[in-house]
Parts: structure tokens; C-alpha cells; sequence
């Protein structure tokens, strides 16, 4: 399996990273919008979810020149496990967004399910 990330460019990284970001907006966003269907926007908590979406993405991106430290591709590897697994648990957080605020969201879920299998084996 070490093969594989050999030639893993810094590029892919940076892809996967962007797609974090991107999963971020959108969970803030649909946050927001389950907030105001359920008539419990506050300041309060948009700021918070702004201030944990704006921390999390500075330790992502401080992981960066961290897994180069790191011997062999072993930090590579670490830091793909870690933004995969940073990308489920914002898929999960929107899902479960789009679903308190009444969208059929089954389908996605058994993807998710699917997804979750195959990196469990």
C-alpha cells in the first residue's frame, strides 16, 4: 500500500484539503439554515460555529509541513487519514443537518454507510 503514496503529489493533498474547506462551507451554511427553520439563530452560535470551522481548518492546514517531518511517507499517509476521516465527519454533520430540517436524505446515508465498510476492512 506504500506504493501508492509514493507518488502522491502535494497537489492531491491540497485537493483533498480544498474539498475539506469546501464540506465546511456547506455545513456552516446548512447550520445556518437549520438554525433559522427552527427559530433558534443567535449570534452566539453562528460565531462559535464560525470560530470551530476557522480552528479546525488551521490545525488541517498546520498538519501541512508536520507530515513532511515525519520519516518516509509515513506523515503522508497520516495526514490523508486525517483529512479522510475529517471529510466523513463533515459529510455526516450536513447530512444530519439536511435531515433535522426534513430532506430525505437515505440515499446519502447508505453511501455513507458504504464508504464507512470499506475503509473499516
Amino acid at each position: 500500500m506504500q506504493e501508492w503514496f509514493m507518488g502522491v503529489s502535494n497537489q492531491r493533498v491540497l485537493y483533498l484539503l480544498s474539498l475539506l474547506a469546501v464540506a465546511m462551507g456547506i455545513d456552516f451554511f446548512s447550520g445556518i439554515l437549520l438554525a433559522k427553520i427552527r427559530g433558534e439563530m443567535t449570534s452566539k452560535i453562528g460565531i462559535n460555529g464560525i470560530l470551530r470551522k476557522i480552528a479546525s481548518m488551521i490545525l488541517l492546514v498546520f498538519f501541512l509541513p508536520v507530515a513532511k517531518l515525519i520519516p518516509g511517507n509515513t506523515g503522508m499517509i497520516l495526514l490523508y487519514i486525517l483529512y479522510i476521516g475529517y471529510l466523513f465527519l463533515e459529510m455526516q454533520s450536513i447530512l444530519e443537518n439536511y435531515q433535522k430540517s426534513g430532506i430525505d436524505t437515505r440515499l446519502f446515508e447508505k453511501i455513507l454507510t458504504l464508504m464507512k465498510e470499506l475503509f473499516k476492512k
